[in-house]
């Protein structure tokens, strides 16, 4: 809410966004129509369920079988997937020659099947997935060409991927933190970590130590959410140090 209604106020648009808590998804679609909503963002756990209720998804959404933004489009809900934008955004801040394959991805979740899309889609030539339940990480890789599913911390992988991406929760407040070693990567490693909370997660702190270039989870929620606004409005909202001062001071409290 912070960030959209920062945004809200600075297009001067006659909206407001909020926070609703539900307990399902019954009759979500009659209630976005009924009450006109513009739009709506989705987070866990009905990112693929809400697919159920909306009239038709774009084509991204459907290969991901995830949806996260809602544009009500007089009275036609329409589902789209911002995260693979978030990610890109995220990633934009490494210079693209900078960027070179192989890739690893931790972990087999939702956010790891957006960004695993966006590193397949860009034509490297192999991309790594990594995930504790191995079976996950297999189901996750044969769904995409030049992405291969690896056991749980393979060093020989994470040792010779120049960008590694935590897609899991671990590292988040509150959870147990990712337990992997970067003392044996490349003085060219990049490390992007999708936890915002904190910014500084153990993981990227070990990157910053040995002077590896990072990027924080608070670059892809950032750019998720740029991308949702312009769905919703049509127009790109821009990213000021005010509302970044702002963000960073609710997410340390």
């Amino acid at each position: 809410p912070l960030l959209h209604n920062y945004w809200i106020s600075q297009k001067k648009k006659n909206s407001y966004y909020c926070p609703i808590e539900i307990k399902n998804l019954t009759g979500i679609d009659k209630s976005i129509k009924q009450l006109n909503f513009r739009g709506i963002n989705v987070t866990i756990p009905y990112k693929k369920t809400i697919i159920n209720y909306l009239d038709r998804v774009d084509s991204v959404s459907k290969k991901l079988n995830a949806v996260n933004t809602i544009v009500n489009n007089e009275g036609e809900l329409i589902g789209y997937n911002t995260d693979i934008s978030g990610f890109e955004f995220g990633l934009s801040k490494i210079p693209k020659q900078d960027i070179k394959k192989p890739a690893l991805v931790i972990g087999a979740g939702g956010a790891a099947e957006a960004i695993t899309y966006a590193l397949a889609k860009n034509t490297r030539n192999e991309v790594f997935v990594m995930n504790r339940t191995k079976k996950r990480a297999d189901a996750l890789a044969e769904r995409y060409e030049n992405v291969y599913s690896k056991k749980w911390l393979n060093y020989d992988i994470i040792n010779n991927s120049n960008l590694i991406v935590n897609t899991t929760s671990l590292g988040m407040l509150g959870q147990k933190e990712l337990e992997i070693s970067l003392k044996e990567v490349s003085k060219n490693t990049v490390i992007y970590d999708i936890v915002y909370n904190p910014l500084k997660t153990s993981f990227i702190k070990q990157a910053l130590i040995k002077k590896l270039r990072v990027i924080t989870g608070l670059d892809m929620f950032i750019g998720q959410a740029r991308e949702s606004f312009k769905l919703w409005f049509n127009t790109l909202p821009y990213v000021d140090e005010n509302i970044l001062i702002k963000i960073k001071k609710v997410i340390n409290k």
